[in-house]
């Protein structure tokens, strides 16, 4: 049997595996992650900034530091558990070890006392913030890298990435409500308010939820499609990992251009995009409602549910015609119709009609879920033809190189925002009385920045080509 008819069979046996208990508790566990990466941030800005009123550029210089130390490692960690053996599995044990010091690390943020000085604030808050995102590469990077191995069928692994992307906007309906809840009456402050809502979502919504892969998600798969093809050749299936080097798989991984566009258009999309996006918030706040915070967070929290729930749409509609029309051309459509979106945020970020804003998700959510289905799923592809080319399994390379793009581009979007921020005159203890030049600037970086960006993945993926 031609090693070609092995990977066949690989496929076929990889599919008949999935069961309704993995596919959900994978689910779950991205629904950790979602929180894991956007915790801090929905947290810590109306809290950190506009509460505390620490500077908006050293809070993002303590945001994004640690994304960027835990980035560094990222590589390691996907090439440990690449190599990692146990009775448990290769990914496993990190998960479940990670979710749960991702979840106290995440509730000791918020206890900062209230009585210290913003620089010591600032500290305490660096110092935990890098703690938990070193331990949270250890939960992202593994889980990950198990939704790429559940199966080796492109296209049942486009359905595998509808189906997170649905958990990842579930996620994204209730978190910008996060910070409201800690408004409640029931908390005699905000102080209270934050400690009892972050230790919630740390204990609950990342430690709980992100360990069920480790427990559910059986990685003996691979020893079951080892026996099923070993009988039917001498040279079988490479499923057994060959040590290299992490140098040398770096290296490896980075030589394929197609990847390297991939990453392109992330940095595009999650630092330049996000970058503008970032801006919504503060125009909600300060445009909108003339810096009243409470119906500027309750604006903001109603926004990001619309997006949740056009994502949810949009998400089964893109897995639909990604599995049609090819993963490639959807990402086109949807990068074409993010363009219009961006030319209509002008008009829609209106102080005479507040909520109509929510249009803004009908034309700017179906890009990310395509960013979360098409370009894990062409990544996952790669991984496959890799491992075709080599006979190695490196998908924690690949992970942790996706992880590390995305990291550096939301860190690069947090520091571009706060030093805009202090440039274009926003102090948060003005706050009605921010300038008009200040205000006009944001929504000219929240247009033309999505409009550009936009364009440019445009071109980039005219340049994409990916092996069948």
């Amino acid at each position: 049997m031609t090693q070609a008819k092995h990977f066949s069979a690989h496929i076929k046996t990889t599919n008949q595996a999935i069961g309704l208990k993995q596919k959900y508790s994978l689910g779950l566990g991205f629904f950790a992650m979602f929180f894991a990466n956007q915790g801090i941030g929905i947290l810590a800005i109306p809290f950190y900034q506009m509460t505390l009123a620490i500077d908006p550029f050293l809070l993002s210089l303590a945001m994004t530091l640690p994304v960027l130390i835990a980035s560094f490692i990222g590589p390691w960690v996907g090439h440990l558990s690449d190599n990692f053996q146990s009775r448990y599995g290769r990914r496993r044990p990190f998960i479940f070890i990670a979710a749960w010091l991702s979840a106290v690390s995440f509730g000791l943020i918020w206890m900062v006392p209230q009585g210290w000085s913003q620089t010591a604030q600032l500290s305490y808050f660096f110092v935990f913030s890098a703690l938990f995102n070193i331990f949270s590469t250890f939960l992202i990077v593994p889980t990950t890298c198990l939704s790429y191995e559940i199966t080796s069928n492109p296209k049942q692994r486009t359905q595998i990435m509808g189906l997170t992307t649905y958990f990842l906007r579930f996620a994204s309906l209730i978190y910008h409500w996060i910070f409201p809840l800690s408004q409640l009456a029931i908390f005699s402050s905000i102080f209270v308010g934050i400690q009892f809502v972050g230790w919630g979502v740390g204990l609950f919504l990342i430690g709980l939820l992100g360990m069920l892969p480790a427990l559910f998600i059986n990685e003996n798969i691979k020893e079951k499609i080892k026996e099923s093809t070993a009988e039917s050749s001498q040279q079988s299936f490479p499923l057994q990992q060959n040590k290299t080097s992490l140098t040398t798989s770096v290296k490896a991984a980075l030589s394929y251009k197609p990847l390297l566009i991939l990453f392109l258009i992330c940095v595009m999309q999650v630092c330049g995009a996000a970058f503008a996006a970032s801006f919504d918030y503060y125009l909600i706040v300060y445009y909108l409602y003339d810096g009243d915070l409470t119906q500027g967070s309750i604006l903001k929290g109603g926004l990001s549910s619309a997006h949740a729930l056009f994502g949810i749409v949009s998400a089964a509609v893109i897995s639909y015609l990604a599995q049609k029309y090819g993963k490639k051309r959807v990402l086109n459509w949807v990068f074409m119709v993010t363009v219009l979106g961006g030319f209509a945020k002008w008009f829609i970020f209106n102080p005479n009609w507040p909520w109509l804003v929510l249009l803004d998700a009908v034309l700017c959510a179906p890009i990310w879920s395509a960013m979360t289905i098409i370009i894990p799923a062409m990544l996952a592809d790669l991984t496959d033809i890799d491992h075709q080319k080599t006979g190695l399994k490196r998908e924690g390379i690949f992970v942790a190189l996706y992880n590390w793009v995305n990291n550096f581009s939301g860190a690069g979007a947090l520091m571009l925002a706060g030093l805009s921020l202090n440039l274009i005159g926003f102090n948060a203890q003005f706050a009605e009385q921010q300038t008009e030049q200040s205000l006009l600037m944001m929504r000219l970086i929240l247009v033309f920045g999505t409009v550009i960006c936009a364009l440019v993945c445009l071109i980039l993926l005219r340049f994409l080509k990916i092996e069948r």
